[in-house]
């Protein structure tokens, strides 16, 4: 799978998930619109100056990491439904996927935490720490798209094994995908803060439509570059027992 393909099959995976699974795809809408109500009962939005004064009050980081949560849970059913793009496998609660799952959820949770709360927030530590946080979660994309997809012979060890050589097609790769959403995502924030007050709701319920799709586009990609680098190394992530269809066949088609 070139990476043209896989991008391609990223996007159309992640609107087919969102137009499959609306319910669950609005799991991040509601608490992007939450973190940003927090930002208006703050006054984030009143001025530049107070934007840059209440970047980061202690509300808005504790409502930072509910919706980290949000953002990272949606990576269950969205990596469920990429294989056959079936919305009753995506979000069918699998208990044996649902613990697996739930102990990488909670290793990223942990991490997420540690860049919000342990390090200091100043603009090179903050670089530095995207970088190593997108290494490491390269490094485990093979674990999380096994155990959502209820696998538990893949664990982080395994994954690191698997992911390791494709680091940097995985990195190149997941910033590519990440850019489109996220460039007008920082333009609908920047145009909250010095737009038009009127249309400061319109901006936020637009914007956290947008992240919507930003959490499903990660997830997919996030798939996309685990299959690959697995079958690469010979490894299936799907667990034997779970009808699926040829997943290289399956990707390529979705690039198309």
């Amino acid at each position: 799978m070139t990476f043209w393909q896989a991008f391609k099959a990223t996007y159309s995976g992640s609107v087919a998930v969102l137009i499959a699974c609306p319910l669950l795809a609005l799991v991040p809408v509601v608490f992007e619109l939450l973190q940003h109500a927090v930002e208006v009962h703050i006054g984030m939005y009143d001025s530049i100056a107070t934007a840059k004064a209440t970047e980061h009050h202690p509300l808005r980081m504790a409502f930072g990491m509910l919706k980290v949560a949000a953002l990272t849970i949606p990576f269950y059913w969205v990596t469920r439904f990429q294989p056959d793009r079936d919305a009753t496998f995506a979000a069918r609660p699998d208990p044996k996927a649902i613990r697996l799952f739930a102990v990488y959820c909670m290793f990223q949770l942990g991490l997420a935490a540690l860049q919000l709360f342990g390090l200091p927030q100043t603009g090179a530590v903050l670089a530095v720490s995207f970088v190593v946080g997108m290494i490491v979660g390269n490094l485990l994309l093979a674990w999380g798209v096994a155990a959502a997809l209820g696998n538990a012979t893949v664990g982080p060890r395994r994954s690191i094994a698997i992911m390791a050589r494709h680091v940097p097609w995985t990195f190149a790769f997941s910033i590519a995908v990440i850019l489109p959403l996220m460039i007008p995502h920082y333009a609908a924030a920047a145009l909250a803060i010095a737009g038009p007050k009127v249309l400061l709701w319109p901006v936020l319920i637009a914007d956290s439509l947008l992240v919507g799709w930003l959490t499903a586009a990660m997830a997919a990609g996030g798939y996309y570059a685990a299959v690959r680098a697995a079958s690469k190394a010979g490894v299936d992530l799907m667990p034997g027992n779970v009808r699926r269809a040829d997943l290289s066949d399956g990707m390529i088609a979705a690039a198309h």
